[in-house]
């Protein structure tokens, strides 16, 4: 007799489940209607986005611009979770009897805001929470970052620009949570949120390991705060070794950067710089089943695969979660392997 406690309770094949909800139509009616949808999401500054695709006719759902929504994906056999939460950009109609709906969420808002501010004895976390809020955007964590005596937003980049440098210059990455909430953190490998084993769950996979673009920083700043104290931030400094930091091995690439005005603060820039630089010499693709658990910043495992150097801990850059009444439900997955483990920075 077979012991039914001991055989896996998951089912061979799982029936994918999709919740959409956009303007004044409940989820049952663009399940009805609906043909696909595709969200993309990954690190900023780029905009995270939906694409739906759905039979447009009397009496089915229909969203106008500026209308908020959310997207869940999952199951039947589990509760859908979600993926996306933002506003209609644009409605498509088409003679063929479909309707395609573009949704962003905060990361569009920040990527069209365009200011000349000026801020003084802030951190990064300062300037970043200020930015959301110009834009209307809500935020989660916002890490601190480096101290900024004096820093300037100038309208020749978009205030996601300046969110996403100001990040990379504090060593954190800066993307949008599934509820649509804007968050900047340290990211580091730490515990898969799902672990993909080769023979079971992995429809494709493909690696690739490039020569260094960099193996050494040097941050070079310009004011002379760190040494003489907050108030000489708008020092000019003779000699900018006292805010001048390395990272890495020679031969370094300098980045002089205005905004470092203390050694710490460039230490930090520093870092930050060469593990962006570091997550770029192995980078990857991932073709699973519909993986709705995996994020921007997340940590997956990849195991068994038959060559070595496919297993390990990697670190999400980008997401495509796509679900087709057609072709069922894939996510594929952009990565890269942390140098010495952590991440740190933008790839």
């Amino acid at each position: 007799m077979v012991d039914l406690a001991s055989v896996n309770s998951a089912p061979a094949v799982r029936r994918p489940a999709v919740e959409l909800r956009f303007g004044d139509a409940d989820a049952e009616a663009w399940a009805e209607a609906l043909v696909s949808v595709t969200v993309e999401a990954g690190i900023g500054p780029g905009v995270d986005a939906v694409e739906v695709i759905a039979a447009a006719g009397n009496g089915g759902p229909a969203a106008a611009v500026g209308d908020a929504g959310t997207v869940a994906l999952g199951y039947d056999d589990a509760s859908a979770e979600q993926v996306f939460a933002g506003e209609v950009e644009s409605v498509g109609r088409s003679i063929h009897g479909t309707i395609r709906i573009t949704a962003v969420n905060g990361g569009a808002a920040l990527a069209r805001l365009r200011l000349n501010r000026s801020y003084e004895q802030q951190a990064a976390g300062d300037v970043i929470s200020d930015l959301a809020g110009e834009a209307g955007v809500a935020t989660a964590t916002i890490e601190a970052g480096v101290d900024l005596p004096f820093y300037v937003v100038d309208d020749r980049r978009t205030a996601w620009e300046h969110v996403a440098a100001l990040a990379r210059r504090s060593g954190c990455w800066s993307y949008f949570i599934p509820d649509g909430e804007l968050e900047v953190v340290a990211v580091e490998t730490g515990p898969a949120v799902q672990t993909f084993t080769y023979g079971e769950d992995i429809l494709g996979i493909e690696m690739a390991e490039a020569t260094p673009l960099v193996s050494g920083v040097r941050a070079v700043g310009e004011g002379a705060a760190g040494s003489e104290g907050d108030e000489a931030w708008c020092w000019l400094v003779k000699d900018p070794s006292g805010v001048s930091a390395e990272a890495g091995d020679e031969p370094r690439r300098e980045v002089p950067d205005p905004a470092l005005r203390s050694a710490d603060a460039a230490t930090t820039a520093a870092e930050g710089h060469l593990a962006s630089a570091g997550l770029l010499e192995v980078t990857g693709r991932l073709l699973v089943p519909g993986s709705p658990a995996v994020v921007p910043g997340a940590t997956i495992e990849i195991a068994d695969a038959p060559e070595e150097s496919l297993n390990g801990s990697f670190l999400v850059r980008h997401v495509r979660h796509r679900y087709a009444k057609g072709a069922g439900f894939i996510t594929l997955i952009a990565f890269s392997k942390a140098a010495g483990g952590a991440g740190g920075g933008l790839p």
